[in-house]
């Protein structure tokens, strides 16, 4: 049974269904028996038992526009994306077609694939939570990552060497520069954050999906995570069944649909009743001031976090697994720095937009004063909900319904990369070398990767759904990132480009990466409360994540070189003698 529910409009004109009383039943499976008939696979039939079992409760601040028509054009979206992963299969030959995707990728394909694995659902929920939280100061995100691409796409700088040397994992660099105890080292750095780093994927997902479609109460809430635990599992499938294969054809699909729908979410801000981009800027200059345009503003970032995000992003572009996994799925260099280069703007595009749907999304909570005491009152509800909310109410059904497919897109799109990046760089660089083994075979390679892949969807299960999401979802990817990205980062750079670098230096300098975790609100919190009060004062500036973890960059550097320096290797291995400048 599903409901009919009738909306009213608001004194403003925008419409809000909110009439909780007027509603009528009718039969579900009058309204989805088209649906069921032409895709009966088991996730669908799972999917819709549960949507089966949703109750109607009282939820007036919460209603949507979010219909019985919309869940089945998103469920046959979902389905149709899955049974491609697993079509695709039947072009996988090896383990350089699983896990590299045959390096056979041109430069279209490469770029889609590039944006679309960026263009995450996480990356739009942290995105609009910052636009919520920060106002046009947030924008200086995109424009950091915009700038980091179009450099390292123009000059090749890691990158270009990168492909070059014919890499099927970024760990298998530094036992080719260093040893196999680097590569190991650098292997369960990159695992551990990556996890970590990944665990809040599947929560943001279920916020998401709990206030665009109008959801809540416990039960619902439940149904939510369920759902949630379906899609994880249809991206387990295909990409187990497809490898990197499947990751870049249906990210590119993605892509096409995330283009749309990113552009329809957008044109509804601008033109819905009481919004618009003037409405915007005269309702954050009123409750913010300078501080929701100047991103260096002494109540906004400041120019610490400002350096901070320079190093991070930068990092991240050549040494952060999903990302960095383009460069080596390429058909050769030269379309690696087109990649990055052309993918530039889109790296801009994924984070801006959603962060101007949560500045559109301040406003709407703003102009209604019901939302207004739940979002800004004592018990605040998380800032996460907003953007969703809003997408809710001011799109109409059957849109709504391609938009939220889309959306729910780029959550596949960004775990089905992630899990493969992570998967293989446990079966290629840490069960490979501690079998004292040159290479997995290809039967042992796709096995292990698989059986990895399954591991962390295990872990996201059962820990990311339920794990109480932090204030800022960005700058705890941000540090979590950089336990990973500061030591490998600064390793990778001084093992390609210095002849003097050594095993040691690089050891040293991941190890270093781990003082980021230091920057974690649990950590840092305890450490301010003792601190006497006219000394707290003073390091309050320092003592933040942000600050911490731009430290840790020069840490790294400054263990590197000393290691280097204070314990040179003997001989330089033999595969990287004459490649290094």
């Amino acid at each position: 049974m599903v409901r009919t529910v009738y909306p009213t409009r608001l004194p403003n004109g925008s419409l809000l269904l909110n009439n909780m009383l007027d509603y009528e039943m009718v039969p579900l499976g009058s309204t989805f028996r088209s649906l069921t008939s032409s895709a009966s696979s088991f996730f669908s039939s799972l999917l819709l038992f549960w949507l089966c079992q949703v109750k109607v409760c009282e939820r007036k601040m919460f209603e949507t526009n979010f219909t019985s028509l919309d869940w089945g054009i998103v469920i046959v979206y979902l389905v149709g994306t899955g049974i491609l992963g697993m079509f695709v299969n039947k072009y996988i030959h090896n383990a350089s077609d699983y896990l590299v995707g045959g390096r056979s990728a041109g430069t279209s394909l490469s770029i889609a694939s590039f944006i679309g694995t960026g263009l995450g659902l996480v990356t739009l929920m942290y995105a609009s939570m910052g636009g919520f939280n920060k106002g046009f100061s947030f924008l200086l995100v995109p424009t950091i990552a915009f700038v980091a691409y179009i450099m390292l796409g123009s000059t090749g700088f890691v990158i270009k060497r990168l492909r070059e040397m014919k890499l099927t994992t970024l760990p298998e660099f530094f036992e080719k520069r260093f040893s196999r105890k680097v590569r190991v080292t650098s292997g369960i750095i990159a695992v551990l954050a990556g996890i970590l780093n990944m665990g809040i994927f599947p929560k943001m997902g279920a916020i998401f999906i709990t206030y665009v479609t109008g959801m809540g109460g416990e039960q619902s809430e439940l149904t939510v995570n369920i759902i949630t635990s379906l899609l994880i599992v249809l991206v387990l499938v295909y990409t187990v069944m497809g490898g990197m294969v499947a990751v870049m054809v249906t990210d590119y699909i993605q892509f096409v649909v995330l283009s749309i729908g990113l552009g329809l979410g957008l044109w509804f801000c601008f033109n819905s009743p009481g919004l618009g981009w003037d409405e915007m800027v005269t309702t954050w200059s009123k409750a913010k001031g300078a501080a929701a345009f100047n991103p260096v503003h002494e109540k906004s970032y400041g120019w610490t976090y400002l350096f901070f995000q320079i190093f991070v992003i930068t990092f991240a572009g050549f040494c952060w697994a999903p990302e960095a996994t383009r460069a080596l799925t390429t058909e050769n260099s030269s379309t690696t720095k087109k990649t990055f280069l052309f993918g530039a703007p889109g790296f801009f595009v994924r984070m801006a937009i959603p962060a101007v749907w949560g500045i559109a999304a301040f406003v709407f909570v703003s102009k209604h004063p019901e939302l207004k005491d739940v979002f800004f009152g004592k018990e605040p509800i998380h800032a996460a909900a907003a953007m969703p909310l809003l997408l809710g109410n001011v799109i109409p059904m059957g849109l709504l319904g391609l938009l939220v497919a889309g959306l729910l897109a780029a959550f596949m799109s960004t775990h089905d990369s992630y899990l493969l990046s992570w998967a293989s760089i446990i079966s290629q660089d840490i069960i490979a070398p501690l079998k004292r083994v040159d290479r997995l075979s290809d039967q042992e390679s796709i096995f292990f990767t698989r059986v990895s892949v399954v591991v962390i969807g295990a872990f996201l299960l059962f820990w990311g759904i339920w794990y109480e999401l932090p204030e800022s979802v960005w700058d705890y990817m941000s540090i979590t990132g950089t336990v990973y990205v500061a030591g490998s980062g600064v390793a990778l750079i001084g093992g390609m480009y210095w002849k003097r670098a050594s095993s040691t230096g690089a050891l040293l300098s991941m190890f270093g990466g781990l003082f980021a975790i230091l920057g974690l609100k649990p950590i840092v919190e305890p450490t301010q409360f003792f601190l006497d009060s006219r000394l707290h004062s003073k390091c309050e500036y320092w003592l933040n994540g942000y600050s911490i973890s731009l430290s840790v960059f020069g840490i790294c550097a400054l263990l590197f070189i000393f290691g280097s320096l204070a314990f040179p290797d003997k001989q330089q291995p033999a595969t990287l003698e004459g490649e290094i400048s």
